[in-house]
């Protein structure tokens, strides 16, 4: 999967492309990202094509996203998968399982709905064809932290690299028209909201994506304003605990070591944040695991050096983490 970020350096912003690591790597088409794992990120530098513009590739976009719970009915946006082709279980080490035979209707906007049956409902979670992409859906590892407003997560915020994707949870709704539903988070800046997009839905639960979120959207006491807009105009909102990171990384002359900084928002200046980096070939960074308060971060701290082979914009392969 591939999508491409902004991400500041010395001299330029250099566009970046962000895979889920040790995951398979599928082209992204419009609005296609999905969700980086704890596994990490890894930063690749995008080409240009003279076809497709700057960083665009070619291919079916791949998505993951969670659910509580794989009963009841689902609701696709059509942007993620396109006309549904098929569906099949996956067990927790993502090996495919038999293919479901469901029912697929058609709902306004292109929206697609079905139902699983109870043996495919009880899997790990299923993957969703389509003739636009394909779409992964499982249930979280740990059940979902209480909410103290309409709008819940299950599980934390985090946006990386202003990439948000995660599952709002509310109030059981009677979902006739998906595509009527809207999704935005609020930057503190100018109290004017920034809209996302719905991936897909259940009746109390929606999975959502934004791209290029600014730091701005999470306010100084760690808390980020989400809004679902229902059909008819009425809203779901709440304050929803959230943190994020940038990561920096200038363009490099071969043989010299460059430093690599990063800047974190929605946390307290004496949060420790850890950062493990893999070298990839014709790299060296140095050191490969680091952790700094976040205090130290964002008065531009060297997280580590890096050294190259090969000059230019580098790839990158990082795991950030909160550890106090």
């Amino acid at each position: 999967m591939t999508r491409t970020f902004n991400v500041l350096t010395w001299l330029a912003i250099l566009p970046l492309a962000v895979f889920a690591a040790g995951a398979l790597c599928f082209a992204a088409g419009p609005g296609a990202l999905r969700q980086a794992g704890a596994e990490g990120l890894v930063l690749a530098q995008a080409g240009d094509d003279a076809d497709d513009g700057p960083g665009s590739v070619s291919g079916p976009q791949y998505t993951e996203i969670e659910f509580t719970s794989l009963g009841g009915e689902i609701y696709v946006n059509p942007l993620y998968t396109g006309k549904i082709t098929s569906v099949r279980t996956i067990n927790e080490s993502g090996l495919l399982g038999q293919k479901v035979d469901i029912e697929v209707r058609a709902m306004t906007g292109g929206w697609r709905k079905f139902s699983l049956p109870a043996a495919a409902s009880g899997s790990y979670g299923v993957i969703v064809s389509g003739a636009n992409g394909i779409l992964k859906i499982s249930r979280p590892g740990a059940p979902p932290p209480a909410s103290s407003g309409e709008l819940g997560t299950i599980k934390k915020v985090l946006i990386e690299f202003g990439y948000l994707n995660t599952t709002l949870t509310f109030p059981s709704q009677n979902v006739l028209e998906p595509d009527k539903y809207e999704i935005g988070i609020l930057n503190t800046t100018d109290n004017g909201f920034i809209n996302g997009n719905i991936i897909a839905m259940k009746s109390d639960q929606a999975a959502v994506e934004f791209i290029d979120l600014p730091g701005s959207v999470v306010d100084s006491s760690g808390n980020m304003r989400a809004s679902l807009k229902k059909p008819g105009g009425t809203f779901f909102n709440s304050d929803i605990p959230a943190w994020g990171y940038n990561i920096i990384v200038p363009e490099t002359d071969i043989g010299s070591p460059a430093p690599i900084t990063a800047e974190v928002f929605g946390l307290p200046d004496d949060a420790e944040i850890r950062f493990d980096f893999s070298s990839l070939s014709g790299q060296v960074i140095d050191p490969s695991t680091k952790i700094l308060t976040v205090g130290e971060i964002n008065k531009g701290a060297t997280v580590s050096t890096i050294t190259t082979k090969i000059g230019g914009a580098q790839p990158l392969t990082v795991t950030v983490r909160r550890v106090k």
